[in-house]
């Protein structure tokens, strides 16, 4: 090799490989490449806020496989001054640890410090459709019609009712399954919707214009169910009917 020649470094870098996969869903897979990556740091001695942003990834891949507790984990690792502390995504997080270990009071402290940070929609918009225990507040687009009583606040008591709750869990379960039928998760994406379902059937209009586009020429019977189910809680009660007559004869 003469003195003129180079070499270039055609592997991407570990952290920008593991947001992508994050972005692709991959989260399992962004998991295993920031655990090889932790170990790397730790055996090279490498920076501190490398270690920090690792930490935060990991955190993130880990709580949209709907494991909180082990994300606060990753969190707590993460130096107390360090600014991935900060990050929204990493007080949300925060937040849904606290409510998976049973503090309460953390978690809408936390909760309530992230919707004031960004708002209601881009706390939404950030969370994904990650399903939690935080009831988080819905965006206007999403409200049920009932009316808010004037004075309640975002996180006063009142926001836990069961109604609330619910309603909010439905539509983060709706969000989840529209994630999971562009990623090609067909399966998990139906056992989402029918638990949005099962939580507020006024979904089921909504839920509808997802499913439909799924149903293929042959769909199976646990398809048409659903689909039949989401039919008649949207009021078309012929049309569920058809559904639940072709599913009856697959």
């Amino acid at each position: 090799m003469s003195d003129d020649a180079y070499l270039i470094d055609l592997i991407p870098d570990e952290l920008a490989l593991a947001r992508t996969q994050l972005a692709s869903g991959l989260a399992s897979v962004a998991e295993t490449t920031l655990r090889r990556r932790l170990v790397q740091v730790e055996l090279e001695g490498g920076s501190r806020d490398e270690a920090d942003a690792v930490h935060a990834l990991l955190a993130e891949a880990l709580w949209r496989q709907g494991r909180p507790r082990a994300a606060g984990a990753e969190l707590a690792a993460i130096r107390p001054a360090s600014m991935e502390l900060r990050r929204p995504l990493a007080v949300i997080i925060a937040a849904e640890a606290a409510a998976a270990g049973g503090d309460a009071a953390d978690a809408a402290r936390r909760a309530e410090a992230a919707v004031t940070s960004i708002g209601v929609d881009d706390t939404w918009r950030i969370r994904g459709g990650v399903p939690g225990r935080v009831a988080w507040p819905v965006p206007a687009s999403m409200r049920p019609t009932t009316r808010r009583p004037p004075q309640q606040a975002p996180f006063a008591p009142a926001l836990a009712a069961v109604g609330t709750e619910r309603t909010a869990s439905a539509h983060a379960r709706l969000e989840a399954a529209r994630q999971a039928y562009r990623g090609g998760e067909a399966g998990r994406a139906d056992r989402e919707l029918m638990l949005a379902l099962r939580l507020d059937a006024r979904i089921a209009t909504a839920g509808i214009d997802l499913l439909e586009p799924e149903l293929g020429a042959e769909p199976p019977p646990e398809r048409l169910l659903l689909y039949g189910d989401l039919l008649r809680a949207a009021g078309r009660a012929a049309d569920a009917a058809a559904a639940y007559d072709r599913a009856g004869r697959g």
